[in-house]
């Protein structure tokens, strides 16, 4: 039997609800700005942690970094892609998250803002990750950072892309990736998970919702192991942290995925929060429940990322 949602996570996002409310316009830009607002109304404390802005050049494009450097001198690091369905989330709704986690862990983290859908659908956020990674290692030197402890995370859409991109990089064969950190990921569209079913409405995600993102991203269902992980082997891929949340859509599918992993002989650890919600992770600084599992999360980043 689940244990109930954390009373302090139920009251956040109650505060949420009446500050932003959720508007009856689905669209992307009413999405992206709903994220953006909740992101201003409900901000993170200062970190201390110092910020500085990189434009990677694309195919006609830039992808905009923010690198997050707690303290001078080489550091381990971790890509981090933000979540929002593949459609909202920025590095300014993360910011925040991004520099805690910094702090923390001890790590520069670089947080990526790839194109999104359904503008942008795959294979471009996909793309973007990759090259944001790429980036990253290939300037290891010039950044001060550790070229052979470099991994890779996100939230959400964001975890789906890192898996994309760990995947990718396995396949290539380069850059090493050392690590991967997954909070509540995305893994493929099964809308009928007993967690799906389970969890169909809450306040931050509903089972609607993520279908409407996968329509956004994969429209015409097709794709590659970047864009549905299981579709492929796992096998080589770099070791995990998986992290679900007890009251998520996604909560089975992130544990499934890990099951998969360690079939595949991937190294991979899990936690389970088992009262907190789907994106809680930017909860933390109003709910102590959050803010223990973000503690913990960078606890396993330090831990995986120290030699």
């Amino acid at each position: 039997m689940s244990l109930p949602l954390d009373a302090e996570l139920d009251t956040f996002n109650a505060r949420v609800g009446a500050a932003v409310p959720r508007s009856a316009d689905a669209s992307a830009s009413a999405r992206r700005a709903r994220s953006e607002a909740i992101a201003r109304r409900f901000p993170f404390p200062a970190d201390g942690v110092a910020r500085d802005d990189h434009w990677i050049a694309g195919a006609g494009h830039e992808i905009p970094v923010r690198l997050y450097r707690p303290r001078q001198g080489t550091l381990p690091a971790l890509v981090y892609l933000h979540g929002g369905g593949w459609v909202s989330g920025s590095i300014g709704t993360h910011d925040g998250f991004c520099g805690a986690l910094a702090r923390d862990a001890g790590i520069l983290v670089a947080s990526v803002h790839y194109r999104r859908a359904p503008e942008n659908p795959w294979p471009a956020p996909n793309d973007d990750a990759y090259a944001a990674l790429a980036w990253l290692a290939g300037n290891a030197g010039l950044l001060d950072i550790d070229a052979k402890r470099i991994g890779i995370g996100g939230d959400s859409a964001g975890a789906h892309l890192a898996i994309g991109a760990a995947l990718e990089a396995r396949d290539r064969g380069t850059p090493a990736v050392a690590w991967q950190l997954l909070i509540y990921p995305v893994v493929e569209p099964d809308f009928d998970t007993p967690s799906y079913i389970r969890h169909a409405v809450t306040p931050t995600i509903t089972r609607d919702d993520m279908r409407e993102f996968w329509r956004a991203y994969l429209p015409d269902g097709g794709g590659d192991a970047r864009a549905v992980p299981t579709r492929g082997s796992l096998e080589g891929v770099a070791p995990a942290h998986i992290v679900v949340a007890g009251h998520d859509p996604l909560h089975d599918e992130g544990l499934r995925f890990a099951e998969k992993l360690a079939a595949a002989g991937v190294r991979v650890t899990t936690a389970d929060a088992a009262t907190l919600a789907h994106g809680f992770v930017r909860a933390a600084p109003f709910v102590a429940a959050a803010r223990d599992a973000v503690a913990a999360m960078a606890g396993a980043a330090a831990q995986a990322l120290k030699s």
